[in-house]
């Protein structure tokens, strides 16, 4: 099992902030309070972070298993 830490903060942002009202992969509105994210992989913009999930699995997978690869051997932060 390989579970992966995204480093993850709150900061509140309109749709204005985002420059979108919609998801980038989902195509669905975002809601009035919604968590999202974007690939750090790829330009493809704002989506939900569920949505970032299934992408980045779906489209990144050989980037990501380079990427721990890189960081395996790397000590983890108090808060980890």
């Amino acid at each position: 099992m390989m579970l992966l830490w995204r480093e993850a903060w709150i900061k509140p942002l309109s749709e204005y902030d985002l420059g979108s009202k919609i998801c980038a992969y989902c195509n669905k509105r975002f809601n009035d309070l919604d968590f999202v994210t974007s690939c750090e992989f790829c330009g493809i913009g704002i989506m939900h972070d569920l949505c970032a999930n299934s992408h980045i699995n779906t489209h990144h997978g050989k980037q990501v298993n380079a990427k721990v690869d890189a960081h395996k051997d790397k000590p983890l932060h108090d808060y980890q």
